[in-house]
């Protein structure tokens, strides 16, 4: 995978702890500096096993937002086998398919440690679209939205008519939620477009954490994102946009160093709504009732 690859050319010899996390939080590759502070620190384990039990509820806490987009620092104890903790400041960002990756502190007092960590995360991101870029290029693939990473309209039109096929035979329903990003514009006429793709991008990963792996989550439009929720009724079409809601809106997003208050809205129908007879009425439906 990418990340375990940047992770082994990049930070192997770091006599700091680096750590990349699974989406359920077990460990999916670390260098040797992890595995020397976090005993048991192995590939596979639940990295909440590797933290001090008294400071579990307040590591997992702030792992949930970092999953979410955020960029976290956090002091993580990590018992030793004298029953003594070892303490590490990492920082906690979030990288492809929701994982997220850890850069501890080890040296105490070292002047412009922070600096560091921070230009080789950045170090990090830059290879990684380097090299999402490239795979994109030799694999051809043309159904990825390069911005935000999720599908593009075109594939989540070829993937609707799946779906609205399958919900036909079987009379199974099929929500439409339509999610327009607000805000946007202002942030663009101020020559910030950078800003609103890192947004974008932020939004679109905490979409991802509230739905289903089969859901289809793509970019209709410039600002605008629709989800598709399969085996789903109105009341849980309206449940799920609630849940998206209080994710996108539960925490600023950190961009360029400042902090960003992210706001939508969100329009839901289903196939069994009053006005929807053909698939294309999903996305007209759904967009009239933007609230």
């Amino acid at each position: 995978m990418l990340e375990v690859f940047l992770l082994e050319t990049i930070f192997r010899d770091a006599r700091d702890p680096v750590v990349l996390l699974n989406t359920d939080r077990t460990v999916k590759s670390a260098n040797p500096a992890f595995r020397a502070v976090a005993r048991k620190g192995r590939d596979g384990v639940d990295f909440m096993d590797l933290v001090s039990f008294h400071a579990r509820d307040r590591v997992l806490s702030q792992l949930v937002r970092a999953a979410a987009g955020d960029e976290i620092l956090l002091e993580v104890p990590h018992p030793q086998e004298d029953e003594t903790d070892r303490v590490v400041e990492y920082r906690f960002f979030p990288v492809e398919d929701g994982r997220v990756a850890g850069m501890g502190r080890m040296r105490d007092g070292e002047p412009g440690l922070n600096e560091q960590l921070g230009r080789a995360k950045a170090e990090l991101q830059h290879k990684a679209r380097m090299l999402d870029e490239i795979q994109m290029e030799l694999t051809q693939v043309p159904f990825i939205d390069p911005v935000t990473g999720v599908w593009n309209r075109l594939q989540v039109i070829e993937r609707l008519a799946g779906e609205w096929s399958r919900s036909e035979r079987w009379g199974s329903p099929l929500a439409c939620l339509m999610i327009d990003v607000e805000g946007l514009a202002n942030i663009r006429e101020q020559d910030e477009q950078s800003i609103s793709d890192d947004l974008l991008k932020a939004v679109a990963r905490r979409i991802k954490t509230v739905v289903r792996d089969h859901d289809i989550v793509g970019r209709y439009s410039g600002d605008c994102f629709v989800v598709f929720a399969v085996h789903c009724d109105l009341e849980g079409g309206r449940y799920l946009a609630k849940r998206i809601l209080d994710c996108i809106r539960g925490e600023p997003v950190a961009v360029a160093g400042r902090s960003v208050k992210v706001d939508v809205r969100i329009g839901c129908c289903t196939t069994r709504s009053a006005d929807v007879e053909i698939m294309e009425d999903l996305f007209q439906v759904a967009g009239s009732r933007l609230a």
